[in-house]
C-alpha cells in the first residue's frame, strides 16, 4: 500500500471516525445488502477492505459465514474486539486486495464497500475489480459501495470541516485531471491527540465501474443510492451500490 494510506488507516482514520459498533442504520443496510446478494444463514461472504468491519458484524449477526479482509492490522484488531463484544463469529484475514488469498469461485457473494480507488493507477484498481469476481462462484453476487465522482466534481469545496464526538477534521481538497483525482491534507484532532495526513483517491463515475465490472465478468444488475434501492441520480447522489452477478 502507499505511504500516506499506511499512515492514515493505521492512525488517522481510526481517529476521524472512532471506529463503532455497528449503528441501527448500518443494520438496516446489512440486511438490505443479504438480501440483494441472496445470502442465506451459512452462505459463504467476503468483506473486501472491510476496514473495522461495520458490515461484516451486521451481516455475520444474520448467520451468514463472514470473512473480512483488510491491509490494516489495526482495523482488524477492532473488527475481532468488536465481534467479541457483539457475540458475532466472523474470520479476518490481513491482505492485498488487489492479491486476495482465495481460490477462485470459493464464496457465494462479495462487498467492496468504501474501499475503492485508493490506489496510484487505474490498472490496479480494476485488479481489485477482476479479483472480486474471481472469488465469486458463477451465479453468485457482488455489491460494490463507491463515492460518485461525477457529484464530488460538480459539488466541489476546496476546505471542509468534519467535527464528530469531540474530534475535528480539517480538510483541505485539491483536484487533479485526466484521470480526475482527490487529494486531500487533513488535520485531525480531538481526545486522542493531533495529526497531519494525506487521502488520495481516484473519482469514477457509476458508468465506468459498471464497465470494468462488466469486462471482470459480473453483469451489473442494478445502480441505486442505498441499499434499499433509492434511485440514483448520475449527477446528483454523493455516493453509488452497484449490483451485480457473477457469469463468467
Amino acid at each position: 500500500m502507499p505511504d500516506w494510506a499506511r499512515h492514515y488507516f493505521d492512525r488517522g482514520y481510526p481517529q476521524r471516525w472512532g471506529l463503532k459498533p455497528p449503528t441501527d442504520q448500518i443494520r438496516r443496510d446489512a440486511a438490505d445488502i443479504a438480501t440483494r446478494l441472496g445470502l442465506a444463514p451459512r452462505s459463504r461472504l467476503l468483506d473486501i477492505g472491510c476496514g473495522h468491519g461495520k458490515y461484516a458484524l451486521a451481516i455475520a449477526a444474520l448467520g451468514v459465514n463472514v470473512t473480512g479482509l483488510d491491509f490494516a492490522s489495526g482495523l482488524l484488531r477492532r473488527a475481532s474486539d468488536l465481534a467479541g463484544e457483539l457475540g458475532v463469529s466472523a474470520a479476518w484475514v490481513r491482505g492485498d486486495i488487489r492479491r486476495l488469498p482465495f481460490r477462485s469461485g470459493c464464496i457465494d457473494a462479495a462487498i467492496l464497500a468504501d474501499a475503492f480507488g485508493f490506489f496510484a493507477t487505474d490498472a490496479e484498481d480494476e485488479t481489485v475489480l477482476h479479483e472480486a469476481g474471481r472469488v465469486v462462484r458463477v451465479g453468485g453476487r457482488l455489491a460494490i459501495k463507491v463515492v460518485n465522482g461525477a457529484f464530488v466534481l460538480g459539488d466541489f469545496h476546496a476546505t471542509e470541516r468534519q467535527e464528530r464526538d469531540g474530534t475535528t477534521t480539517d480538510v483541505v481538497n485539491t483536484l487533479s485531471d485526466d484521470p480526475p483525482r482527490l487529494f486531500q491534507r487533513l488535520h485531525i484532532s480531538g481526545p486522542d491527540g493531533a495529526g497531519d495526513y494525506e487521502r488520495h483517491q481516484r473519482l469514477y463515475r457509476a458508468d465506468e465501474i459498471c464497465e470494468a465490472l462488466e469486462t471482470a465478468g459480473v453483469h451489473v444488475e442494478g445502480v441505486f443510492a442505498d441499499p434499499q434501492g433509492t434511485a440514483f441520480d448520475p449527477q446528483g447522489t454523493p455516493g453509488a451500490w452497484i449490483f451485480g452477478v457473477k457469469v463468467r
